[in-house]
């Protein structure tokens, strides 16, 4: 084995760690996400939320450079203490100023409210996400499993040579 196996092999590993690292943070994210949409289903009060106002936010991804527009909304309710809440909802659904829409919170953490369609919508797009995530992690395993088999055996691997 020479040094550019040893080095190709530790850059092939380092990609697979990185993409490892990536997909777990996106496994993490998705759960909690589940987890909030879980606890608010189950335990969340309910609310009439007004749309207060809507805006959209652009911007450019640099290496695709397309554009890429969010619609936003503000709403306003009130908790079942009679408390005013103000919360964004950057759902995919169009909103227009003066619609009412429901709303689901935690007791506690009003501030954290989402409009209830997207705590209600169907669950196959979380197994969707899921399995991105599934398939990014096999991906980053199989490039770990490459980059040490590289490192390992070298050329003689690609080559078809004698491994010892």
């Amino acid at each position: 084995m020479n040094w550019t196996d040893a080095a190709a092999g530790t850059a092939i590993g380092a990609a697979g760690l990185l993409l490892a690292a990536l997909g777990t943070a996106l496994a993490v994210q998705r759960l909690r996400h589940d987890a909030r949409l879980r606890r608010l289903r189950a335990h969340g009060l309910t609310a009439e939320a007004e749309v207060l106002e809507t805006y959209t936010s652009t911007h450019r991804h640099t290496e695709t450079r397309q554009v890429h527009t969010d619609r936003r909304a503000v709403l306003g309710f009130r908790t079942a203490d009679h408390l005013p809440v103000r919360v964004e909802d950057d759902g995919d659904t169009p909103r227009a100023v003066g619609d009412r829409i429901e709303v689901r919170y935690l007791p506690g953490r009003p501030e954290d409210a989402l409009p209830a369609d997207t705590v209600d919508r169907p669950r196959h797009v979380a197994a969707l996400a899921a399995l991105a995530t599934l398939g990014a992690l096999t991906g980053a395993a199989a490039l770990l499993l490459a980059g040490a088999l590289v490192a390992a055996f070298g050329t003689a691997l690609a080559t078809g040579g004698d491994l010892f």
